[in-house]
């Protein structure tokens, strides 16, 4: 990528913030909430309304469980920036990632970006499979999930 001399701050954001150190808080991002859908809430939605956009921003090489929500699209959270003009502006939106890291953030980008985002899904896919709610296993090659359940691939 050509960058050099890339450090790592070891305690991340709170150690920094408790150094004092300067830090900008992005004020739109801050005042955005995000509704927390429980797995159980989600479920009934989907059986419902089929019309529910489910998007998983897992990493690219995620090396857990290949485990999904039935039909959920995936974007890793590093593409999200270049591909969620190919999400679909006429659906609502539920964010999702294996624990609950990713999700908000990507639901708070959405929504700048004039998304209906329902929510996250509360505790990600772990409390999802932990609830023992219907998932599908994805065939991944080489740490990359197929074309067809990617968000670039409409």
């Amino acid at each position: 990528m050509g960058y050099t001399q890339v450090y790592c701050f070891k305690g991340g954001i709170p150690e920094w913030r408790s150094f004092t150190y300067p830090m900008e808080v992005n004020a739109t991002y801050a005042n955005l909430k995000v509704r927390k859908i429980s797995p159980r809430k989600l479920h009934a939605m989907l059986q419902e309304n089929k019309d529910v956009y489910i998007l998983d921003v897992r990493p690219i090489a995620y090396d857990r469980e290949n485990l999904f929500i039935k039909n959920a699209k995936i974007c890793p959270m590093v593409f999200l920036g270049d591909w969620y003009h190919n999400i679909p502006k006429d659906r609502q939106i539920v964010v999702t990632d294996w624990a609950n890291k990713k999700a908000i953030l990507a639901a708070k980008f959405l929504r700048t970006k004039g998304y209906s985002v329902l929510g996250i899904l509360k505790g990600g896919i772990v409390r999802w499979r932990e609830e023992q709610l219907p998932l599908e296993h994805r065939t991944i090659i080489d740490g990359r999930p197929l074309q067809e359940n990617r968000v670039n691939e409409q």
